[in-house]
């Protein structure tokens, strides 16, 4: 009876210990585990050039966007963008003669495509970013200061695939400017609306 006894606890022990073996020799659940991190097969990248339209306090501008980023399995992308003037922006406010309105923005975007593999599709950008006007006349600066604001301008674009690696997109914006103040004009005086027109140049996945 006592030997019997023995081999019981002698065979819980075994099947105790090889149990908690193989608990210890299985990987770890974690929230970001090897099945649930991103395969980077799924990335991709670009850049983005655009020419832009617009109207500011009553004066025609246009503006330069160029913007490159990273995306994830061709549908949400992330990156960085850069926005300048390429005209001179003559504000109807303005009093001071020969001089021009120089405006710029800096910041980071988010963007959403819906049905990318098709030929034509819809891109949805959201800039967020900062940015200065300043005047200057022909000889640079006009010494009159500048002003600095925060920019959210939400976007809507309709892409053509014209090749793999080349997409042609149309569309426009809605530029909303922060609390701002500058010579005679604020923030609701350069908040409006962008139409825009560029390519996107990338490896799409």
């Amino acid at each position: 009876m006592k030997n019997t006894y023995l081999l019981v606890l002698a065979a819980a022990y075994l099947m105790l210990n090889n149990k908690l073996f193989a608990q210890d020799s299985e990987e770890a659940n974690t929230l970001l585990g090897s099945n649930n991190s991103i395969n980077t097969e799924n990335l991709g990248f670009f850049i983005a050039p655009s020419f832009g339209l617009t109207q500011m306090d009553g004066s025609t501008a246009s503006f330069f966007n160029l913007r490159g980023g990273i995306s994830l399995k061709d549908q949400l992308s992330i990156g960085a963008y850069f926005n300048t003037s390429i005209n001179q922006i003559y504000p109807e406010s303005e009093t001071v003669p020969n001089i021009y309105m120089d405006y710029w923005t800096v910041g980071g975007f988010a963007e959403y495509t819906l049905f990318s593999k098709k030929v034509f599709h819809l891109s949805l950008p959201v800039y967020l970013g900062y940015g200065e006007v300043q005047m200057d006349n022909e000889n640079g600066t006009a010494g009159l200061g500048e002003a600095n604001f925060f920019q959210v301008e939400p976007s809507a674009l309709l892409e053509v695939n014209l090749h793999k690696n080349v997409r042609f997109n149309l569309g426009a914006g809605y530029r909303i400017i922060g609390d701002m103040t500058y010579r005679n004009f604020n923030q609701s005086d350069l908040s409006g609306l962008t139409g825009y027109i560029g390519l996107k140049i990338g490896l799409f996945k």
